[in-house]
């Protein structure tokens, strides 16, 4: 009977979790760039605000920024 008991241990499935491994690599690929735009518009946001309201100067933009690397 002890026997028994000692075979009847729990079954592992044989091989690697394929259906798992393409589960996560779904969700990577649709999260990451949802990711990535949400924390460009937070930043765009923050950044807008702050010009706003006097904390930051606003951005220079154009030919005028390459002068000004010196």
């Amino acid at each position: 009977m002890f026997h028994a008991l000692v075979s009847a241990g729990p079954s592992t499935a044989p091989g690697f979790p394929v259906v798992n491994l393409l589960i996560l690599i779904a969700v990577v690929v649709i999260a990451w760039p949802l990711i990535r735009k949400i924390r460009k518009a937070a930043s765009d946001n923050r950044k807008r605000r702050w010009v706003e309201e006097g904390l930051m100067d606003r951005p220079v933009t154009g030919p005028e920024s390459a002068d000004r690397s010196d």
